[in-house]
């Protein structure tokens, strides 16, 4: 599983490096992500041309909102993406936390660096280490989340983000056609509240839900993304909701707490759960059809996308013409299709 074990892409030989890449990344264990990877020898004549305006690379991950396996994929690809195109990897690790990540910002924000790419745990934590660097002519990328409400005032590059309420129109809608029911009680497990990509699945599992008045919202308390977290609640509620039919995460290692809170209840035949992410557990778990859905949320092609990004700017300046938003999409993993996404998720192709 990506996340337990270096992807076998990462460990070819090391050789001259190009430039530096750095990435703040918000788990716990960095053992299998060296401070300097160096990159792949590319053709010369490229390499000449990145090394007139590389020096330094930067991308800064988010602290404390994505799942730990789903940042690993991130993290897994910027690090193989940086050794085909001559660049070194360092990780950060935000330790689920947004002070923590504000400091290495802070840090990051004194150093030179050719482009900075964020992965936010909060919507306007970050605003002056990030004006810091834009004032110095760094550029920013924003990666999955918003780092501010107006992000053209601020002067990112750009924003590359997930559909987050069509993951969660679509899993919700999957839940309640897995119920069989327009009647019964749900149990609604939010990450963290400041997190923009929350907010989104928030709004989008509203936006089904209204469409049926006889489904009952019985509880919406904030896993935060933490699994520990997440199984207190939904030990607490199974007792206290004992006709509960289904349970929508926004996200999958919420999802997978709560089943287990589900098994230990003896109520697998009752309760059916989606969540958010399409991470290699919850591909595993749906073909089994132990969890009814889950959605791509595409880190791969979100943490690649912004090395791609910012190699273009490092060595073409402002000769490449970058978006203001990037929509990055994804799919719904169903029973049919989760062997595939497991698969594209194993080989950084997400």
């Amino acid at each position: 599983m990506l996340g337990d074990r270096q992807h076998p892409a990462l460990g070819a030989g090391a050789h001259r490096r190009v430039g530096n890449l750095l990435q703040v990344d918000h788990m716990g264990d960095t053992q299998d992500a060296p401070d300097h990877l160096a990159g792949c020898k590319a053709d010369r004549v490229a390499q000449q041309r990145q090394q007139e305006r590389a020096a330094e690379l930067g991308v800064v991950g988010r602290a404390a909102l994505a799942p730990k396996r789903i940042e690993a994929r991130g993290r897994d690809t910027s690090q193989f993406m940086g050794r085909l195109l001559g660049i070194d990897v360092v990780n950060y690790d935000g330790e689920f936390s947004v002070e923590k990540q504000l400091r290495d910002l802070e840090e990051i924000a004194t150093q030179q660096w050719d482009f900075v790419a964020i992965h936010p745990a909060a919507v306007n934590a970050y605003l002056d280490p990030v004006r810091a660097l834009i004032d110095r002519g760094i550029p920013v990328i924003d990666m999955d989340t918003r780092l501010a409400d107006d992000l053209v005032g601020l002067g990112v590059v750009t924003f590359l983000e997930p559909d987050n309420l069509w993951m969660g129109e679509q899993v919700t809608q999957a839940i309640i056609e897995a119920v069989q029911s327009q009647s019964f009680e749900i149990v609604h497990t939010q990450g963290q509240l400041t997190h923009t990509g929350a907010q989104g699945r928030a709004r989008g599992f509203h936006k089904v839900i209204e469409r049926y008045p006889g489904i009952r919202v019985v509880d919406e308390t904030p896993g935060n993304w933490d699994t520990d977290e997440t199984s207190t609640i939904w030990d607490d509620l199974l007792e206290r909701y004992p006709n509960v039919r289904a349970g929508f995460c926004h996200n999958d290692d919420m999802a997978l707490a709560a089943l287990r809170s589900v098994r230990k209840a003896g109520k697998l035949d009752q309760v059916i759960i989606g969540g958010v992410d399409g991470m290699q557990p919850a591909c595993a778990a749906v073909e089994r059809g132990e969890l009814v859905a889950t959605a791509i949320n595409p880190t791969g092609r979100i943490h690649g996308g912004a090395i791609w990004i910012g190699h273009f700017l490092a060595t073409r300046g402002k000769l490449e013409s970058v978006p203001k938003f990037i929509r990055m999409d994804g799919g719904i993993v169903n029973s049919e299709n989760a062997a595939g996404y497991y698969w594209l998720g194993d080989h950084l192709l997400i």
